[in-house]
């Protein structure tokens, strides 16, 4: 079974992460779930949006992200990618993928119960918030990234 470092199975911790996003823990600028909850038995895939903060360029936006939940998270922090346009300077590459290391939350990960999806999206609408960010001219509303590929973590049976 995998385990997270806090002795709760990562497939227990997720099914937690889901919980929450069902009950709607947060204060809605950010809703998560599993993109193919039918399909996705070991819950990899994950579809997120994040409402732009008031008084920003990103302000009444909504940026769709993809989080993948490799098996083994939580011990590794899951891999973001945007799927809607953003400019967020060199924390988003050029196809849409979150830099790890330009994210605090990423690049600090500890499988703790404060280290969550959630708490990802969070850090992102938080440094959207931020100067310089909160100023920088975004790509039109409604442009994607070119389209890829993403099947996510492929598991043997």
């Amino acid at each position: 079974m995998y385990a997270s470092t806090s002795g709760k199975p990562r497939n227990f911790r997720l099914l937690d992460e889901l919980e929450k996003s069902e009950k709607g823990v947060s204060d809605g600028s950010c809703t998560y779930g599993l993109e193919n909850a039918e399909d996705d038995i070991y819950m990899v895939n994950w579809v997120a949006s994040i409402l732009g903060p008031h008084n920003t360029q990103f302000q009444n936006r909504i940026y769709t992200v993809k989080l993948t939940c490799g098996m083994d998270y939580p011990k590794v922090p899951p891999t973001v990618v945007f799927e809607t346009k953003i400019n967020l300077g060199d924390v988003v590459k050029a196809d849409g993928t979150v830099d790890p290391k330009k994210l605090e939350i990423l690049n600090k990960w500890e499988p703790t119960s404060s280290h969550t999806l959630l708490s990802v999206l969070i850090g992102l609408r938080q440094l959207m918030g931020r100067d310089p960010h909160r100023k920088s001219i975004q790509p039109e509303e409604g442009t994607k990234y070119a389209d890829k590929k993403t099947d996510g973590v492929q598991v043997g049976r």
